[in-house]
């Protein structure tokens, strides 16, 4: 099993109408959220960008606005490095070209969401967060996957307030399930 190397992208994606590119994760950490993965051997965080859209959506970026650098205590599925559970994060907005072609091993449900679907789907991850979800709930009809529910408000993509977006914090603390 791969160790962690604690770097992350993120990129989110839109269209002429405003809508975000997402989908449902396939593996571990159950949510919805744009293309997103470790820097690895990509090279900068730009390299690994485009990587990870490519990878994940079959897409060619042709422009990256870089939105934010941040630690988040977010665990992952590999092994944790030396520097413990966590990812420095370089999250992305860009523009696309290509033909929609998503990874079936890390992707499903992948989707044009409209604003108001969006905010749907944050509801739901603050619902969760609230404990008015349950686990197998959210993993089965998942909201956004809890890391990117800030990014997503810093962006006014969504809006949730600041309480709430702590309880949120505190979802992202939790580790994967142990090997099946």
């Amino acid at each position: 099993m791969k160790t962690c190397d604690n770097t992350s992208v993120g990129i989110v994606i839109t269209d002429h109408q405003g809508r975000y590119l997402m989908f449902d994760r396939a593996i571990f950490p159950p949510g919805t959220a744009p293309a997103a993965g470790h820097i690895d051997d990509h090279g900068t965080a730009e390299d690994a960008a485009r990587a990870e859209v490519e990878e994940e959506l079959g897409l060619t970026v042709t422009g990256l606005t870089h939105i934010t650098d941040c630690w988040r205590d977010n665990p992952c599925r590999r092994v944790p490095s030396a520097r413990g559970t966590g990812h420095h994060w370089a999250v992305y907005q860009a523009t696309v070209t290509g033909d929609l072609t998503p990874s079936a091993r890390e992707t499903k449900n992948v989707r044009w969401i409209a604003p108001d679907a969006l905010q749907e789907l944050a509801d739901r991850t603050v619902a969760y967060a609230q404990g008015r979800i349950t686990d197998a709930e959210f993993e089965a009809a998942p909201g956004i996957e809890p890391v990117w529910m800030q990014w997503l408000a810093d962006i006014a993509a969504i809006h949730v307030s600041s309480d709430d977006l702590l309880r949120v914090d505190q979802l992202i603390r939790r580790s994967p399930p142990g090997p099946s």
